[in-house]
């Protein structure tokens, strides 16, 4: 999500619409999928699923291929310098008075940088990106299809599993497939956080590293990649037969018999619908995880943001530390839960117990990291308007021209002071490594540096990922015990649209306005707008840390703290409730067994 706002002019908000296409089209079919699909060959289906998410991940890519990589990134680039040189090059040349003796690195730099002092302001507005609506559209289709295909795998993948594992070891099952999961973004961050510290375009040499703000990694490449792998998974899925079975003698004449159930009928969907809103485990849990996944949805969601402003992390090392560390937590959690549920078979109200022991431990974790953070420096930002936000152009800098859609800061360290960049700083030339020329200090003969000022917050913030890795191991060793009761509170031809149900709730009510309710939180505490495409508001540059510090963290542990209630009614509800009973059919007698904890 970061790169949308980069590659252009993008306001927040529009972008977080662009991102729900997953949870619109899972929204609307989730309960038909689930229901046709359930009585069908229910692998095929996964297949058919998981090759429509192979085709998203190309069509995702594919503003890349019909668009390119956009003026302001070519820009930065020694192969296209002249795109900005050739907006008003005899204008420009003359206002700024650049010397045309400067090294080629030091006069991008002062293209991009510096004080510019224009003749026509209307020249750096050129400069400012624009946003462009057919990509868009694309990336919104690319999500929409993206979650009729995870759909497909999650509605009828679990069931599938159920069926075909004694259900007495089921639960180390669930735990070792939940894990797998996780390899997926595990993996993904991986991709994500190499490809990233490539260019935009490989082929091209930029002018600015990966650490720079104005940095835009080849987003589009690790799409190709994971879009690949999935068509090859999707052909091995579709080999899988209806059933896993284990053969024997007495069952040769039924095993060769079609496994076919009649079609569904659509009528039928109201009269299970109503049955599973009457079911009281069924509601409250449900009603728990919407509260929960808000909670976690919007955190994590923002997590890679809030950690490059309070504890002043690059953009590329923020996703892959909050991302590989959180998911190897929450994989060592499934897997050790799996294994003890697995072993000593608890009681449906033991694992309800302990669900709500964890979502109150999250909550207080949740309100201590209000008071963890670091400071970079003290900003000065010029004058503070009446919406709290800040004008940027003061007085020493008011002849520069200066844009506001790149943060670029620099340090005054003599005073530990902190400009927006070194143009706001109206500093004129860069010179072995530091800003130099710059109006906004006391002495003109003194000096900036690239950066926020030198602060050490490595300890705080490892304690902040400590304490975040426990919490979400800790949490997620009551993810399968959460699921089991899901499962075995509603009958087994009521399992897919159970599900199916649970998703709808999910995106309604949580996936798809969490984001958009914890982005507005976090635009609350904006000290600087960037500027849109009309001259507008675009997205947040840079936030006030101690606010956000206390509105994040709170509104994440208010959620929770109804995720808690509403798991201790699931407590009171399961009193009777078996988890390791056989089907009646006695269906299970004949199925393969699972990783044994004995």
């Amino acid at each position: 999500m970061d790169i949308l706002p980069k590659h252009g002019v993008l306001p927040s908000f529009f972008e977080r619409i662009v991102m729900s296409g997953t949870d619109i089209s899972q929204l609307l079919f989730a309960v038909i999928v689930a229901h046709y699909g359930s009585r069908a060959h229910r692998t095929r289906w996964i297949a058919i699923g998981v090759f429509i998410n192979a085709l998203s991940c190309f069509l995702l890519a594919s503003p890349q291929y019909f668009y390119g990589s956009g003026d302001d990134a070519l820009a930065l680039t020694e192969e296209y310098s002249f795109i900005r040189e050739n907006i008003d090059l005899e204008n420009t040349t003359k206002a700024q008075g650049f010397p045309l003796e400067n090294s080629t690195h030091d006069h991008k730099m002062n293209r991009v940088l510096l004080c510019n002092k224009l003749k026509d302001p209307n020249i750096v507005k050129s400069l400012d990106g624009e946003t462009a609506f057919a990509p868009l559209v694309l990336i919104f289709v690319s999500q929409f299809i993206h979650g009729i295909g995870g759909l497909m795998f999650y509605t009828l993948g679990g069931p599938y599993l159920d069926d075909n594992t004694k259900r007495k070891n089921v639960a180390m099952l669930f735990g070792i497939t939940m894990s797998l999961r996780l390899l997926g973004p595990t993996f993904g961050f991986l991709i994500a956080s190499g490809t990233l510290k490539m260019y935009i375009n490989p082929l091209l040499t930029p002018t600015v590293d990966h650490e720079d703000p104005r940095w835009i990694g080849a987003w589009w490449l690790g799409w190709v990649l994971i879009g690949a792998l999935m068509l090859a998974f999707a052909f091995l899925m579709a080999l899988f037969p209806r059933k896993l079975k284990r053969q024997r003698a007495d069952d040769a004449k039924t095993a060769s018999e079609p496994d076919v159930k009649p079609i569904p009928k659509l009528e039928e969907i109201p009269r299970i619908l109503k049955i599973l809103l009457k079911n009281k485990i069924n509601v409250t849990n449900n009603l728990s995880g919407i509260f929960f996944v808000f909670s976690a949805m919007g955190y994590w969601t923002y997590l890679p943001m809030y950690m490059e402003n309070i504890f002043l992390q690059s953009a590329s090392s923020a996703s892959i530390i909050s991302g590989v560390i959180g998911i190897v937590s929450q994989g060592s959690g499934l897997l050790l839960s799996g294994y003890l549920i697995s072993r000593y078979h608890f009681s449906a109200r033991k694992l309800a117990g302990w669900n709500t022991i964890t979502g109150f431990i999250h909550m207080v974790v949740m309100l201590s990291f209000i008071k963890l953070g670091c400071e970079g420096g003290n900003y000065s930002l010029g004058e503070k308007k009446s919406d709290g936000t800040f004008d940027l152009i003061t007085p020493c800098n008011q002849g520069c021209n200066c844009q506001i859609s790149k943060i670029s800061p620099v340090c005054y360290e003599a005073e530990n002071t902190i400009f927006y960049s070194a143009c706001h700083a109206g500093c004129e030339t860069h010179e072995d490594g530091v800003f130099r020329n710059c109006s906004c200090l006391p002495d003109l003969k003194q000096t900036v540096v690239p950066g926020n000022c030198a602060v050490d917050c490595g300890h705080v913030f490892m304690t902040f990922l400590v304490i975040n890795a426990i919490i979400k191991f800790v949490d997620s060793t009551g993810r399968i015990g959460n699921m089991l009761i899901s499962y075995r509170c509603v009958k087994d031809d009521e399992r897919s649209l159970s599900i199916a149900l649970h998703m709808t709730l999910l995106c309604a009510f949580a996936f798809m306005p969490a984001p958009i309710v914890f982005g507005r939180i976090m635009d609350s505490v904006c000290l600087v707008w960037g500027k849109g495409a009309s001259g507008g508001s675009g997205n947040c540059m840079l936030y006030n840390g101690t606010e956000l510090r206390y509105v994040f963290n709170a509104f994440a542990a208010a959620l929770v703290s109804f995720a808690v209630v509403f798991d201790f009614l699931v407590w009171y509800y399961v009193k009777d409730l078996d988890l390791y009973k056989e089907s009646d059919n006695g269906e299970h007698e004949k199925l393969i067994d699972a990783p044994k904890c004995e």
